[in-house]
């Protein structure tokens, strides 16, 4: 019997195959930074702001996440502020850089009510429901706060106040549950800016305000009875907006008012910190302090009053706390950048339940402040971590190392860097805290990382603190496949700042690689495996290099300077550059208006081809196929960042888009991910589901089934399978059958068809070459009989028109 095989991996250039599209898999290891504030609405569906990547929402508790970005109409990535309709579970309220988003679908989709302002806070809740007040600022870094009314749950919104003080930052509003025009306000630090720490009334409606709180310390929380409103709750604190921590010692007490805030007394207790009043029993409550809540803090955990305040007990010690993949309590829980009292977020669906957010994580109580736990990230097995869908982050590089595509490194600013062994499924930290800055092994920042085409355990990649300049960066190499324990110094005669840009030449001695990298925007060359480097090529103003993967004499690299190339290893140079790729004058590689080459890539089958990305106004993607001589531009987009070829097919490109790089930033000339299956010649967007159209960092593995991963600015990295196609019953030159047969087989195989200008290669089942053949005219029989069982693929190429086939074959035991 015959068999006809069909390749489940199939490129034709052919205007009748049908391209599959991308199905992406977000996989990070969970957690970034920052996050602005937290809560869960009256149906539990948990919301938090985040500074780059719009609203991460829960609907499961915590067990999962999506993002409300601008697929669903929020077209801010900065969320500054978060509000809840107190009774109907699915209206939200998302307050921005540029004033205030409203839901009332739970977040599927949202509306711009309010534009212009920087929101702090929305809040509803009380006894005329559709009355909420929201706290805006002219802009981000402004403490000339104001507020907003809404009577119409938040679909239009006006100024109300008219004689709050200038110089106030406003963190939280608080409303009187039994009267619409009762609302307070918290003053103090928030993230940009910094004020007087007080607490202000109004009882009409928001328009004139009163100062409680002028003969008081600074106010760290406010809070209020909902049995009792006139029954008010303050905590104190020492701070000074000029101190480096704001807070200038751990002391403060906790005062009540019984007359709506008119009068304080004397404290009721001698402890600060956040104010948990339980909404199903008032005269339970709690206090957790935030600033410093380690073990050697006699402060530190949850405190609760059973009788309003006057005694409390220690409930929650900080010990038995959830410290995740970062093992360090020191390092898991502080308080949120916008605001100490910003920490803490209730759930107006459950009041045993309480949420904290900070620079880099998420948690959750359910026992009243017994126990957090994280529920950002799960660790699917000993030190294998696996996010839930929370991640703030942005990035730099991947690399897939060729000798085992089932390693995975992903380069991050913040969270530093980190593998996978395992193609994504889960991940685990590889920074090393003697060369991670401040972030003492718990994160950091990488710019660049390689892996050895043909070491599976050799990777080079930088640590540093910050990348841009600030902190020292260091070039390391690890032959342990990257463990966090085994990086030793890879940078001698490197200046240690801005290291970026690092490539490989795959075709010299395994030992001895050849390796180019840029610091402070000059060119190095490494011919001894990294233990050594020596300055190729001054010029302030390159970021990137690569190496022809054909002809390794062939060396290029660009930045701010356009496009350089060497055609004797380094020796000697030349600009290339296109009129397009070089930076506007004076313009750095970290400035945002930045406008230079981004990107550079070398074919990987054919000498000479090289693509060039260049980020500006009108600029994009350009191909040479004489090493530079000459340049066409086959992709226009203002934010072009990076550029991948599927290593096995030439024709298949891809190019990434983001107007979000070391921050967050929406635009809508951010085009996302690029895809071409004809060389270039068109393209089309491939962004299914993703929140925001931000693409940066991407890879593709080198199997004969690839998976490209993708970096996008907020949500992180996601991967897909590389389309494939559906392939009609034609032969390689279209008028006839292929067969193979027989398939399973034991020693031989026969194949039918016209392949006489063929080429045809047996690959194993990760795409390394076995055997090549030459085509002739049918029938051709192939001697296997001295392959081990197992899988393996026939690769059948047409010289003339470079279509290719692959054809899956099966060895019998």
């Amino acid at each position: 019997m015959r068999y006809l095989i069909i390749g489940f991996l199939v490129l034709v250039i052919s205007n009748n195959l049908i391209c599959q599209v991308h199905t992406w898999q977000r996989t990070n290891p969970g957690g970034g930074g920052a996050y602005s504030t937290v809560g869960a609405s009256a149906s539990g569906i948990i919301i938090a702001g985040s500074d780059l990547s719009g609203t991460y929402r829960s609907t499961d508790g915590g067990l999962s996440w999506d993002i409300i970005g601008a697929n669903r109409g929020l077209t801010e990535t900065h969320v500054s502020g978060i509000g809840f309709h107190r009774t109907d579970g699915d209206m939200l309220f998302i307050g921005t850089e540029n004033g205030i988003f409203r839901s009332s679908d739970g977040g599927n989709s949202v509306t711009h009510t309010l534009e212009g302002g920087y929101i702090t806070d929305i809040e509803f809740g009380t006894n005329e429901a559709n009355i909420g007040y929201a706290s805006s600022h002219p802009t981000y870094n402004s403490n000339n706060g104001v507020i907003y009314r809404t009577q119409d749950n938040g679909q239009s919104w006006i100024q109300s106040s008219t004689n709050l003080p200038n110089g106030i930052r406003i963190l939280k509003i608080v409303v009187n549950p039994d009267d619409a025009n009762i609302v307070y306000i918290l003053t103090g630090l928030g993230r940009f800016a910094c004020g007087p720490a007080a607490v202000f009334r109004s009882s009409d409606s928001g328009v004139t305000w009163t100062h409680l709180t002028n003969t008081l310390p600074e106010i760290l929380d406010l809070a209020i009875d909902p049995s009792n409103p006139d029954d008010i709750y303050i905590t104190t604190m020492n701070a000074d907006c000029s101190e480096p921590y704001y807070w200038t010692d751990l002391d403060g007490d906790l005062y009540k008012s019984n007359d709506g805030g008119a009068s304080w007394g004397i404290p009721i207790y001698n402890q600060s910190g956040i104010i948990w009043v339980d909404t199903e029993n008032p005269s339970t409550i709690r206090l957790i302090d935030p600033r410093e809540p380690f073990p050697w803090i006699a402060s530190s955990g949850t405190w609760t009053s059973t009788n309003n305040g006057n005694s409390f007990t220690k409930t929650g010690d900080v010990n038995d706390w959830d410290i995740f993949f970062n093992n360090d309590l020191f390092h898991c829980y502080s308080s949120s950048y916008n605001g100490i009292c910003k920490t803490l977020g209730e759930d107006l669906s459950n009041s045993n339940n309480y949420f904290w957010v900070n620079y880099q994580w998420i948690f959750k109580t359910t026992d009243n402040g017994k126990n957090f736990n994280n529920i950002f990230t799960d660790e699917i097995a000993p030190n294998q971590w696996k996010s839930r869908g929370f991640d703030n982050v942005n990035m730099m590089d991947v690399s897939i190392s060729k000798a085992n595509p089932d390693i995975i490194f992903t380069a991050y600013f913040d969270i530093g860097l980190w593998r996978s062994l395992d193609s994504g499924v889960s991940w685990q930290s590889c920074n090393d805290e003697s060369y991670s800055g401040n972030w003492q092994g718990n994160g950091g920042n990488c710019s660049t990382v390689v892996t050895d085409p043909d070491r599976s355990n050799v990777v080079w990649a930088t640590q540093s603190g910050n990348q841009s300049g600030e902190s020292p960066t260091h070039l390391l190499k690890n032959t342990n496949t990257g463990d966090k324990t085994n990086w030793t110094l890879s940078d001698s005669g490197l200046p240690i700042e801005e290291i970026m840009g690092l490539s490989i030449d795959e075709n010299s001695p395994i030992d001895a690689r050849v390796l180019y990298v840029t610091a402070l925007g000059d060119v190095y060359k490494s011919s001894n495996d990294g233990a050594s480097w020596t300055s190729v090529l001054n010029g302030e103003g390159f970021r990137f290099t690569a190496v022809d993967y054909i002809n390794d004499n062939l060396i290029y690299s660009g930045g701010e300077n356009g496009l350089w190339r060497s055609s004797d290893g380094g020796a000697n140079w030349m600009d290339i550059s296109h009129p397009q790729m070089k930076a506007s004058s004076g313009i750095g590689f970290w400035d945002r208006e930045y406008d230079g080459v981004f990107d550079i890539k070398t074919d990987p089958n054919n000498e000479n081809w090289i693509y060039v990305t260049v980020l500006g106004n009108n600029k994009g993607l350009y191909k040479s196929i004489d090493k530079g001589n000459n340049w066409i531009k086959i992709l226009t987009d203002d934010y072009m960042r990076k550029v991948a070829i599927v290593p096995r097919e030439s024709n298949m490109l891809y190019a990434t888009s983001s107007s979000a790089f070391d921050a967050g930033g929406y635009d809508v000339n951010s085009n996302g991910i690029w895809f071409s299956d004809d060389g270039g010649q068109t393209w089309s967007q491939h962004n299914h589901d993703m929140a925001y159209p931000f693409a940066l960092a991407i890879a593709i593995d080198n199997t004969i089934d690839p998976i490209v991963f993708v970096g996008s600015p907020g949500s992180g990295f996601q991967k897909s399978k590389v389309p494939s196609f559906t392939l009609t019953n034609e032969s390689i030159t279209d008028d006839k059958i292929i067969n193979i047969y027989p398939n399973p087989f034991e020693n031989k195989i026969t194949i039918d068809g016209d392949f006489n200008n063929c080429n045809i290669k047996l690959l194993d089942p990760i795409g390394n070459l076995v055997s090549n053949f030459l085509g002739t005219n049918s029938p051709l029989t192939i001697d296997l009989s001295s392959l081990e069982s197992g899988l393996y693929f026939l690769s059948v190429r047409h010289k003339l028109s470079s279509s290719l086939r692959t054809y899956k074959i099966v060895k019998q035991r």
